[in-house]
């Protein structure tokens, strides 16, 4: 398999490595703007399958043209180039997989059972384009898809994300400099921009920060924290997904993230240019200035500091799924932890510890590429076991927990 990476931060750098990794692959292009970076990446990494590229995603003919000898495109930088890497996979004749998309593909315009732009593009050419295989919306959306196989009908989906720094106390959080480990200024917009959710079979927008608190309890250390809805993908796709199946009810909410909210608050998320000391600078601009280059994060992985970071860094996923199953109301309540620990294993095995998005965008990867259905898909569209079996057979030891009760409608 050959493969064209586009981006080479957060996100791309570990599946570099982990591409470098794996035995089905014959070639990568690791490709980024920025050559320097994209040139650090494949020297650490030190695999002969690797060559770094200086790309601009933004221009759709150099895409087209760097993955003319390509399998697959593994889109990993801003959403704001998705169309058009999408149309680059479709003039070079390759298949398209990415970690994140947004609204944008849709017009703004959300209709259930309504199809994503460049749908028909990709079904006439025989091509498939993943969108949103990441971890969440991703690794996520599949594990949905293991449990709806189970249900006759869905109810409703919930999906929650928390993480916490158990270095400090929850009274010297604030005090810490934030940093998302991927793009900056999409992991922040995401806070500020207008959410999605699916209620009583309807989309429903919020305009304002931070809609919809409320408390949700994950395992210890996380505990009890405030979550709010956050603009993410599975409230987009998962109602068309699972029409037939009759989900009426859809929502993501991320923990209410301390650093961020007075940042926020203060309009740090504007890009109207403001006046200061005779000068005009934009907050969003003046923000990002400031906040660490997410590929650095890769390049500065300590292998010294992994057994301190199991300790103390948490991310927990927890869903919610709840329908009828043999006549009777169901919810499963399924708990992912942490994906990438334990940091040690996971680095023995794929060169990098970042493994929680790249992993399931190669999964899936690797699936549209020996064959799965046409046209622009999401996640939970991919057969469940197929992907439970190949990212197992990685050797990934994460594995999620879950409990099925019965359900009092």
């Amino acid at each position: 398999m050959k493969v064209l990476l586009v981006g080479a931060g957060g996100q791309g750098a570990p599946c570099a490595s982990i591409l470098a990794h794996d035995k089905d692959v014959r070639e990568v292009a690791v490709c980024d703007i920025d050559l320097g970076m994209a040139e650090k990446v494949v020297g650490k990494i030190g695999n002969s399958k690797l060559r770094a590229l200086q790309l601009d995603a933004g221009n759709m003919d150099a895409v087209a043209a760097a993955a003319a000898d390509k399998d697959v495109i593994v889109d990993l930088v801003s959403t704001d180039f998705t169309e058009i890497i999408m149309q680059a996979a479709l003039k070079a004749g390759i298949h398209y997989v990415n970690s994140a998309f947004s609204r944008a593909l849709w017009d703004f315009n959300l209709i259930q059972g309504k199809k994503p732009k460049l749908y028909d593009a990709f079904v006439e050419k025989g091509l498939t384009a993943l969108l949103g295989c990441g971890m969440s919306a991703g690794y996520t959306n599949v594990i949905v898809r293991h449990y709806a196989d189970q249900l006759d009908t869905m109810e409703s989906v919930k999906i929650r994300l928390a993480k916490k720094d158990a270095s400090v106390s929850d009274e010297e959080e604030i005090l810490q400099p934030w940093n998302p480990g991927w793009s900056p200024r999409i992991a922040f917009m995401d806070f500020v921009n207008s959410t999605t959710m699916f209620e009583d079979g309807k989309y429903q927008t919020y305009e304002a920060p931070f809609s919809g608190i409320e408390s949700w309890t994950f395992p210890e250390p996380i505990g009890a924290m405030q979550v709010a809805l956050h603009a993410h993908e599975e409230a987009y796709s998962m109602p068309t997904t699972f029409a037939a199946k009759g989900l009426r009810h859809c929502n993501f909410k991320y923990y209410v993230n301390k650093q961020v909210a007075p940042l926020v608050a203060l309009g740090f998320g504007s890009v109207s240019e403001v006046t200061v000391k005779g000068g005009t600078v934009n907050p969003l601009d003046v923000l990002l200035k400031l906040v660490p280059n997410p590929g650095q994060s890769f390049l500065a992985d300590d292998p010294a500091a992994f057994e301190y970071k199991d300790r103390t860094k948490h991310v927990s996923i927890m869903i919610e799924i709840i329908g009828m199953k043999a006549g009777a109301p169901v919810k499963y309540l399924v708990t992912i932890p942490d994906m990438n620990k334990p940091r040690k294993q996971i680095y023995d095995l794929f060169g990098t510890t970042a493994v929680n998005v790249a992993l399931p965008a190669i999964i899936g990867m690797k699936m549209i590429v020996e064959g799965a259905k046409k046209g622009v898909i999401f996640a939970e569209e991919l057969d469940a076991d197929r992907f439970i079996h190949l990212i197992r057979a990685t050797g990934y030891p994460n594995r999620w927990q879950t409990i099925c009760v019965p359900h009092e409608r």
